[in-house]
Parts: structure tokens; C-alpha cells; sequence
């Protein structure tokens, strides 16, 4: 009974160590967040570590980012949507190698335009505009319909900038979202997210010294009888009978 009574503390004691070693772990794994190069305005050193949603890919980072732009004011209330500018995924990944932004660059894209088409409007379009013919009209509401339809500018109001952050061989790379206001350069949404790498190619080069080397090719053995150059072989006759050995001639004697 005494031992039962001491095995359920001691139990307890290393679940908990196990627990703590596992947490700590996962800690390690996850590299601090390297801004060096970074276009965005970061907070000053020494303050507190930015908190950074854990999401799966780079597509429920534009699904996020779509919702959150859309809450905001000057886009949930604007009559006409607006039109805004989307350059691309930037990258300041420390590696031996640069990091292949365009599958991030298209799946964000993507997610934007496919979740934001009702609000916002993209100088970035993967398809064409569809192009209703209008009903006709007289020439005197034709005029009153283009003085009542509102002026829709052409240059964007608004850019969504988007960097990868991290380290070359790590699992996961953080990437930061913002929602500009070109004419103020006021940061109206900014999003710390951790995803998974989507590109084949970021993942680090094999050491070839570690490789297996391939047996080099089979030789040719030479023939220990070569023929002169030019002279033919003839293959050997099959109704004839072989030679005799040598040392061994028809004498003749029956």
C-alpha cells in the first residue's frame, strides 16, 4: 500500500517533466523573429515580442487578412469600392539561396480578389473584367446616367504589402500583412502570421559529400584473339564439322 501511495506523486512528477521538456522543445524550434531588412516599421528594440497567429499556409493568411481589411472603416463604408494595389510577397529569409516567393505571391492573390471582390477593387487582376452589353437607351438617358454615375478613379488609394521573415532551414517562416493608405502612408491593419513553407525549393540543399557515389560502368573485357583491320569474321558454318584439335590429325588409318 506505501508503494501504490508513492507511485501516484512520483507518476505525476514525470508527466510534468515530460510536459515541460516537450513545451520547451517546441520553444526551440521556433527561431525569434529576425527583422534585419525589413521594409516595415518594426517596434523599438528591448520592447515586447510582437504576438504571431499560428495558421496552416499562406492561403488562411489572405482569408484572415480579407476579413480584417473588410472590417475596416474606410472600406465597410465606402460607396465605391476601392481600388488597391498588391505587388507581390517580399522575402528577407536568411539562406544560402534567395526564396521563391511566387507560389506565396499567387495563393495570397488568389484568396484577396476571390474574398474581397464586393469591397475592393485590384489594379492586380488575374482574369479579365466581365463585360455586360447595357440595354438600349435614348441619348437623353444615356446623358442623365452618366451624370449620375460617380467618378471612379484609376490610381489606387490603398497597397497591401506582405514580407517573409525567418531562416532558411527552419520549418515554418513568419510573414508580416499590411493595409497602407498610399496618400498618408498610415498602416490601417498590420498581421504577424507563422505558415508553413509552400515552395519545393526552399528546402535546404543535401550535403553531396554524404552521398552515395554510383560504381563507376562495367569495362569491356578485350578479345584475346583480334582480328587484323579489314579483315571480316565469318560466322562459323553450321553443316560443317568443327576442326580437329589440335595434335590429334586423321592419320588415315582405318
Amino acid at each position: 500500500m506505501t508503494f501504490a501511495r508513492n507511485l501516484n506523486p512520483m507518476r505525476r512528477i514525470m508527466q510534468g517533466a515530460t510536459l515541460t521538456a516537450c513545451v520547451l522543445a517546441l520553444a526551440a524550434c521556433v527561431a525569434p523573429d529576425d527583422t534585419t531588412g525589413s521594409r516595415f516599421a518594426q517596434p523599438p528594440p528591448g520592447s515586447e515580442p510582437r504576438p504571431t497567429t499560428d495558421v496552416d499556409d499562406i492561403a488562411i493568411v489572405g482569408q484572415e487578412v480579407s476579413h480584417a481589411i473588410m472590417a475596416l472603416p474606410v472600406v465597410a463604408n465606402a460607396t465605391t469600392p476601392p481600388l488597391v494595389q498588391f505587388t507581390g510577397v517580399t522575402s528577407i529569409v536568411k539562406g544560402p539561396v534567395p526564396v521563391d516567393t511566387q507560389p506565396y505571391t499567387d495563393l495570397l492573390r488568389d484568396r484577396l480578389l476571390l474574398l474581397t471582390r464586393e469591397k475592393l477593387r485590384f489594379v492586380e487582376r488575374t482574369l479579365p473584367q466581365l463585360v455586360v452589353a447595357p440595354p438600349k437607351k435614348s441619348k437623353k438617358k444615356q446623358a442623365a446616367a452618366a451624370a449620375a454615375t460617380p467618378a471612379v478613379s484609376t490610381e489606387p488609394d490603398y497597397e497591401i504589402l506582405a514580407e517573409l521573415r525567418g531562416r532558411y532551414k527552419d520549418p515554418l517562416y513568419r510573414i508580416q500583412v499590411e493595409f497602407v493608405d498610399i496618400h498618408t502612408k498610415e498602416v490601417l491593419f498590420d498581421g504577424l502570421y507563422r505558415i508553413r513553407k509552400e515552395a519545393t525549393s526552399d528546402v535546404p540543399p543535401q550535403d553531396q559529400s554524404d552521398q552515395p557515389t554510383a560504381p563507376p560502368p562495367p569495362q569491356a573485357i578485350p578479345d584475346p584473339n583480334p582480328q587484323p583491320n579489314g579483315v571480316p569474321t565469318a560466322p562459323p558454318d553450321a553443316s560443317s564439322p568443327p576442326p580437329p584439335a589440335e595434335g590429334t590429325g586423321n592419320t588415315g588409318i582405318q
